[in-house]
């Protein structure tokens, strides 16, 4: 077994604290390096464990859940985030999503979906809740403006982990172009951005 998936956790409820703290120590291939209770808190914390994944909750005093994810997202773009909330409302997900969130799981679902989202989104792919309604990630353009043949194979590859220049030499295309096309396909399905369109994607199966 390879190195343990190193995690971060930020929420304000010790009670959610000691949860997380018992579930990843009864994982075999993650380790909670650190919990903290706020967002002040979280660049200290990951300066001090250059952790992989941080689990954060939207619902923080002080610098909310929002802005914490776009300050890991700007202070170390490869430290993926997974929310950890008890809403799941449509604007919430999607200013998560937009502030650099590759998953988010609700507090009330099974355990093991928070360890599926942890290890989802390490190897750079998208997770979100199977308890959210569809209803949240799919729009009408995704009837009206079906994709491509290419757009669904582009994003395809990104929801296996796949990184834009592995993608152009998976399909044999420039990586210009495989970035046109992943725009486009992010417009059609009126997504904030790759991540998110990867979710609308995968809800509405459209890709795998």
């Amino acid at each position: 077994m390879g190195q343990a998936i190193r995690c971060l956790a930020v929420d304000d409820h010790s009670a959610v604290r000691q949860g997380l703290a018992l579930l990843l120590e009864g994982s075999q291939d993650i380790e909670l390096v650190e919990s903290v209770e706020t967002g002040e808190d979280v660049l200290p914390a990951m300066r001090r464990h250059d952790p992989e994944v941080v689990i954060v909750d939207v619902r923080l005093p002080g610098i909310d859940g929002i802005s914490t994810l776009k300050r890991i997202s700007e202070a170390d773009p490869d430290t993926a985030t997974v929310v950890f909330s008890a809403y799941g409302d449509k604007r919430l997900l999607s200013d998560a999503i937009a502030a650099g969130a590759r998953g988010y799981v609700m507090k009330g679902s099974p355990p093991e979906d928070l360890l599926r989202a942890i290890r989802a989104v390490n190897d750079g792919q998208a997770f979100v809740d199977p308890s959210l309604s569809p209803a949240l990630l799919m729009t009408q353009s995704v009837a009206d403006a079906p994709l491509s043949e290419r757009e669904r194979e582009i994003l395809q590859l990104l929801a296996e982990g796949l990184h834009t220049d592995q993608v152009a030499e998976r399909i044999g295309l420039s990586a210009e172009t495989v970035k046109s096309d992943t725009r486009r396909a992010i417009t059609k399905l009126e997504a904030d951005g790759r991540v998110h369109a990867v979710a609308i994607a995968l809800r509405a199966a459209l890709i795998e």
